[in-house]
């Protein structure tokens, strides 16, 4: 049954872009969007750290500064950064104050995320977007069980027994890998 619910997804979606990244409560559609978010970097954080990274294009330009003052570095929960290319820096968020959200993401359970988590979720994704169905149900499963259940051609009792419509982090995927730069030797070597 999993492998048919998986199958309605061709390709991986980074759940921590989508599931955990709206409670920094920084808007969609500007110009300022990280690359991509992780829940783990090698190295550095392990996922039970509770850490989100986000990787960001740095840019030299008052709109950037702002912003990064502003959202990134002026965050409530922003935690450190650390520069890993000329022009690539990960800013990290501390989730320890969202533990259980956490944690419900971390298993897969994500219709057990806190009610105001799930509506930082939807809110951020806004009701016009493509995905907003997909990501409810993930939210929301209950919801949706009929449907997925005749999608997947699968006995909706079954599906009910499993609980979730979404499955779990690929933390392969979801664990950030590059090395932090030594600012120093870059400018030597230039």
């Amino acid at each position: 049954m999993a492998k048919k619910l998986e199958s309605m997804y061709k390709t991986y979606f980074q759940k921590s872009q989508i599931l955990l990244f709206p409670a920094l409560e920084i808007k969609r559609g500007g110009s300022v969007t990280p690359i991509q978010t992780f829940v783990a970097w090698k190295g550095n954080y392990e996922i039970g750290e509770a850490k989100l990274c986000t990787l960001y294009h740095l840019r030299d330009d008052q709109e950037f500064r702002v912003f990064e003052q502003q959202w990134l570095m002026g965050n409530k929960i922003y935690h450190d950064f650390k520069q890993v290319d000329t022009n690539k820096g990960v800013y990290v968020f501390d989730f320890s104050t969202q533990q259980e959200d956490w944690n419900n993401f971390v298993d897969g359970k994500y219709s057990l995320m806190s009610e105001s988590h799930k509506k930082k979720v939807l809110a951020w994704l806004g009701y016009n977007n493509a995905n907003y169905a997909h990501v409810e149900s993930f939210l929301y499963p209950e919801k949706y069980f009929k449907i997925y259940a005749e999608l997947a051609n699968v006995d909706e009792y079954d599906l009910r027994k499993v609980g979730q419509l979404c499955n779990k982090p690929d933390f392969d995927k979801e664990t950030l890998e590059m090395s932090i730069v030594n600012l120093d030797m870059i400018k030597n070597l230039t």
